[in-house]
Formats: structure tokens, sequence, C-alpha cells
């Protein structure tokens, strides 16, 4: 019997059926260092509850200031921005000092409602303050149910690619076991269309 929420373990055998059905590569889809980008969790976490282990009793202060450092991180070297140059705009959007941004920041002080509302606005989390606030396995089951969803989506219909296929007679496409969203295989078929029109003018020629 599986440690974790009815929630979180239905999702993964949905997933696992998903994936066995398309022959994906269980891996790449379930990749643990996006999934924990994503949900600013441990990877050691993520890959112990993808595995069915129960998860880690934690205080809900806890909780939130990693999360909230674990944010700030991937923050700053996604924006190439400097830690203090981060500290000093998130202290004017809070209007609190900059050392106390900083203490926030790096998860050694709890920030309050208000300011946590404020702090996922700042860092583009649409989920808001139950990002931060919400056990492992609640978040984790959320960015696992649009993988799903993405899964589902595509198995639902043919593909721009496979549209593509049809519409100029190819019989095979390999891709090599990689697995393409739907907006991906939009923005090949758009390459490969163009492509073909540029074979075709020089052919007129």
């Amino acid at each position: 019997m599986s440690a974790l929420p009815d929630a979180l373990a239905e999702t993964l055998t949905r997933l696992g059926a998903r994936i066995a059905e398309a022959g994906a590569d269980r891996g790449r889809i379930l990749d643990v260092r996006a999934l924990a980008d994503r949900t600013a969790l441990g990877e050691d976490e993520v890959r112990a509850l993808l595995g069915g282990a129960a998860p880690v009793a934690e205080r809900v202060d806890d909780r939130v200031r990693r999360r909230v450092r674990a944010v700030h991180e991937a923050y700053v070297a996604r924006s190439g921005k400097r830690a203090g140059e981060v500290g000093r705009e998130v202290a004017r959007r809070l209007s609190i000092s900059p050392e106390w941004a900083r203490q926030l920041l790096l998860g050694r002080k709890m920030p309050n409602v208000p300011d946590l509302t404020e702090l996922a606005e700042f860092f583009g989390i649409e989920e808001g303050v139950r990002f931060f606030t919400d056990p492992a396995t609640t978040v984790l089951n959320r960015e696992l149910g649009r993988v799903l969803a993405e899964l589902e989506e595509d198995a639902d219909d043919d593909g721009p690619l496979v549209e593509f296929a049809t519409r100029h007679g190819v019989v095979t496409l390999a891709l090599r076991g990689q697995r393409l969203t739907r907006r991906k295989q939009e923005a090949l078929a758009v390459m490969l269309e163009g492509l073909l029109g540029i074979d075709d003018e020089e052919a007129r020629r």
C-alpha cells in the first residue's frame, strides 16, 4: 500500500499508465531536477515522493522559509541579477529595509501573509501563498497534474506533426524516443513547412 496521499498516488498511477501507452521515457517526462525547480522542493524529496516514499513531516514555518529561499535562488540564477539587486527590489516592493528583505530571501526570517502574497506576485507564482504553504505532496501533485493533462491532450489528438506528415505524404516520423509537447510540435511543423517551401521555390527556378 502506498505511503502517499491518495491524490498523489492516483496521479502517479495515471501518469505511469500514460507513459507506458506512449512508450515514452519516464525519466525524461518525470525529470526530477525540472520538477524540483518548478515546485521549490529538494531533488531528493521529489525523487523520494515519485518512488512512493512517505512525505517528511515539517513545520509550516520551516516549509515556507525553505521555499522562499529556493524560489529566490532560482530567480537569481534565471534572471542573471545579483542577489543584492533582487533584495533591494523586494525591499521596495514590500516597503521593508534591504536587510530585512535579505533575511526573508535567505529563509532566515518568516514572512507574514501580506509579505508572502507580495513575494508570490514578485516571483510570478500563479498559485500565490499556497505555493509556499501547501504540503510537499500537494505541490508536487499539482505540478504532476499539469504533466498528466499535457500527456492526455497529446493522446486525444493526432497533433501538429501527424497533420504535417499526412499533408506531405511522410510515412514515418522518428523522434528517437523524444516526447514533444503540442507547442513544440507546432513550432517544429512551422519550421518544416518553411523548409519545404524553400525547396519548392528552388525547384521552380
